[in-house]
């Protein structure tokens, strides 16, 4: 559900105000008893202390003002952070696009509710920013882990292959294609469960037409965008699939090198070094 709250003036402090929002952020801080509450439908949260931090903007650690539940809230602002170097033309055509992303996310999140995929609770959208409440995973980050553990058994990849797996058909039956499916999106609960999250760069697609935009993180991304083909969807991500369970199981990623042409001719060749210690079970 988007609660949309218009804000009078910069202050965003009026009664139909949907979160107590600033123009100015960053000087609003400077107060200590200052708070960012977002009320929704199911109740009022409170913006604590940053959790990640990406090119659209950052996740915040949100509570429940009754203390009953924890969620992660994404903030978006709605305007170019970067005018330097823009033309006016330019940054309207960019914010333009940005909110469109941004409206797509937040309605793509609402229609989607599969287990191992990070649910979104509630949307606020105000004059200056988009405030998007996900359910908080308190596992940490797959990447994370394997940085820490290396790479992991083949029981354990087979059950997160599994998840992934379920997760991306859902989706697909649902006409949703991902286009961002890194190992950074993947999430570990502390039942030890994935939950694939950042929906930020998906679409609606269409068996009878095509998507045309290079979406996603380029050791993930499959030949076809690198080679600004037209594709339907779905196949992209069954591309970044493969490379997550290859890191999964390898440690590493499969297309490497410190060369950006040598590494898109890599990846557009396709050719995958299977190291001698993978089962046959795993290996093509």
């Amino acid at each position: 559900m988007v609660a949309s709250a218009g804000l009078p003036n910069d202050a965003g402090s009026g009664p139909n105000a949907h979160a107590s929002d600033t123009r100015h952020p960053a000087s609003s801080a400077k107060h200590s008893r200052s708070r960012t509450t977002i009320p929704t439908q199911s109740g009022k949260w409170i913006l604590g202390k940053t959790i990640g931090a990406g090119s659209m903007g950052k996740v915040k650690l949100a509570r429940k003002e009754d203390g009953t539940e924890q969620a992660a809230c994404k903030i978006i602002p709605r305007g170019s952070t970067d005018e330097g170097h823009q033309s006016r033309a330019d940054k309207e055509r960019a914010d333009h696009s940005k909110e469109i992303r941004t409206a797509r996310e937040a309605a793509i999140g609402t229609l989607l509710n599969h287990p191992h995929i990070c649910g979104l609770r509630d949307v606020v959208r105000t004059n200056y920013h988009w405030y998007m409440l996900f359910e908080f995973v308190n596992g940490g980050q797959m990447l994370d882990y394997i940085i820490s553990h290396g790479k992991l058994k083949e029981k354990q990849a087979r059950k997160f292959s599994r998840q992934i797996a379920s997760a991306l058909d859902y989706c697909h039956r649902n006409s949703i294609v991902h286009r961002d499916l890194k190992i950074e999106n993947i999430l570990i609960s502390k039942t030890g469960d994935i939950k694939i999250i950042d929906f930020g760069l998906s679409n609606l697609f269409s068996p009878r037409s095509h998507l045309k935009t290079f979406c996603g993180s380029l050791y993930f991304a499959a030949p076809e965008l690198l080679q600004a083909r037209a594709y339907t969807g779905p196949e992209v991500d069954v591309w970044s699939f493969g490379i997550v369970l290859y890191v999964l199981v390898c440690g590493k990623v499969p297309f490497d090198d410190q060369s950006m042409p040598a590494l898109h001719a890599k990846i557009k060749k396709g050719a995958v070094d299977y190291p001698s210690w993978l089962s046959s079970g795993i290996t093509p």
